[in-house]
């Protein structure tokens, strides 16, 4: 036995089955991978050891002794801390609030001390370079920090298990670096660690062990040292059929030079928050990636050509046009996905349908596709398009959410970090749908916080290019063999900056 077991763990959600009969073991000082597609159960059995869901039927062991996790307090009393993916902050309380929630007595014989746990919280966020997080509301914080603050909330008392669920989608690479090192820090400390995420390279980079989840089941568990393709081919049952390997050139009209015409043009545009000037242009029938480090404008350079910060004037087709709102982009053709689709993606509560056609109905009246056409292309799984959208899980719902854009077939779709937090086969179904639309014709924008993911979209999509960011500014267009890992990373610090 391992210091945590879990034994034939069955959960039901209504009809939909979450867990069968899954069991897993995790030893002290190890960090254990857990990989699976959405709807595999890997949150659900680490919200069962968090004991914020209880199982239908298994058993737990904790050091060789069956526990019962009735609730998080008890499993904090374990020694159990989980961080979510679904963050378990609150909004409008400080950082420091938050944090010191934690210190709540676990038994009616302690008392709580509100100056020990103050102190407790700036010494955990000081060591995640938070400290001047202290005292602001979690509202106030960006997507990253949030999460970091989720992270230094699990860490601040020294579990004995440490369960980090998909945080690192939402941080950039020196912060998931900085993570890795204290997971490495108390894995040799004791500490024993299970790591959920969809990224390969930080699994392999972490891990000692991995185990694949399919369906609710456990499949298979391997040493870090196995072929990633056999990881791949277990979680998805099948042979491995990623997207790439598309070597046909883009569609879309040439002009007199056969160069694909420009699509948006812009001069000396300046991002709301930067002092930097440039020229930008995005051309009929190609794919662009944005690489850069936190904060270098990445994000605002999207939300402002899409009308979200500002008005902005850019040339469209040639023809001179101002954007000051989101209904008037996407009447000019342009579409925007963002990476957030729990605040700025799915209307949760309502069905599928009103979902994906939210914006043939509200804004392009008149403009119609076949909705279940369009999401069996993009391989949804779903029962009824009538079905709430909170029912499916988070890869699905990022489909539905792009489905409606790419359903009213723009001519430039900007998509925000869009893969976040979903599987590697939903993911590249993402980059096939992508791909399809540079072939018709349009045009896209994408960023991401994960630079493995841009480089690998070069084997997709033939027509694409990097565009670096620094300071608010692209220093650096990377294509052809020049897109590589190493190319990013060099040329987002540039000679001279820090």
């Amino acid at each position: 036995m391992g210091y945590l077991d879990c034994k034939g763990i069955h959960k039901n959600f209504g009809a939909v089955v979450a867990l069968n009969d899954a069991t897993f073991s995790l030893e002290k000082g190890e960090i254990h991978a857990i990989l699976g597609g959405n709807g595999s159960g890997k949150s659900t059995l680490a919200k069962i050891i968090g004991g914020s869901v209880f199982a239908d039927q298994g058993t737990i062991f904790i050091d060789g002794k069956k526990v019962s996790i009735s609730s998080p307090v008890k499993a904090k009393q374990l020694g159990i801390a989980v961080t979510s993916q679904e963050l378990s902050l609150f909004n409008q309380m400080t950082v420091e609030d938050n944090l010191a929630l934690l210190d709540e007595p676990a038994y009616l014989n302690v008392i709580r001390s509100p100056k020990r746990a103050s102190k407790k919280a700036a010494e955990v966020l000081t060591l995640l370079g938070l400290e001047d997080t202290l005292k602001k509301k979690v509202s106030e914080l960006t997507e990253n920090k949030k999460y970091l603050v989720e992270f230094a909330k699990a860490i601040q008392y020294n579990p004995k298990i440490l369960i980090v669920d998909e945080i690192t989608s939402a941080l950039y690479r020196e912060e998931v670096e900085m993570v890795k090192d204290h997971l490495r820090r108390m894995a040799a400390e004791g500490c024993a660690i299970v790591f959920i995420s969809h990224r390969l390279q930080e699994i392999y980079s972490i891990s000692t062990k991995v185990t694949v989840m399919r369906n609710g089941q456990v499949v298979n568990t391997h040493d870090i040292s196995d072929n990633e393709d056999i990881l791949i081919k277990e979680m998805i049952g099948d042979d491995v059929h990623l997207a790439g390997g598309n070597t046909t050139t883009a569609g879309g009209e040439r002009d007199g030079t056969g160069e694909q015409p420009v699509l948006i043009g812009l001069k000396n545009f300046c991002i709301p928050g930067f002092d930097k000037q440039f020229d930008l242009e995005i051309k009929k029938g190609e794919m662009i990636g944005i690489a850069g480090l936190q904060g270098q404008g990445q994000s605002p350079l999207m939300r402002t050509l899409f009308g979200i910060n500002k008005a902005v004037l850019m040339n469209i087709e040639g023809t001179e046009t101002r954007i000051d709102s989101p209904r008037q982009a996407i009447k000019k053709g342009l579409a925007y996905l963002s990476g957030d689709r729990k605040k700025e993606g799915v209307y949760y509560g309502r069905s599928i349908f009103e979902n994906i056609k939210d914006v043939t109905m509200q804004v392009l009246r008149g403009k119609c596709f076949n909705e279940d056409s369009l999401m069996k292309q993009f391989g949804v799984k779903y029962k009824s398009k009538h079905q709430a959208i909170e029912t499916l899980s988070g890869g699905n719902q990022q489909k539905v959410v792009t489905a409606r854009w790419v359903g009213v077939k723009p001519k430039l779709l900007m998509a925000d970090d869009p893969t976040k937090g979903i599987d590697v086969v939903a993911r590249s179904d993402v980059h096939r749908i992508f791909a399809n639309l540079v072939d018709e014709g349009s045009s896209v924008l994408m960023s991401s916080s994960d630079d493995d993911e841009l480089v690998k979209i070069a084997s997709v999509v033939r027509n694409y290019k990097i565009f670096v960011m620094y300071d608010g500014q692209i220093v650096n267009v990377l294509q052809d063999k020049d897109i590589t890992i190493s190319n990013i990373i060099t040329s987002s610090v540039p000679r001279g900056k820090k």
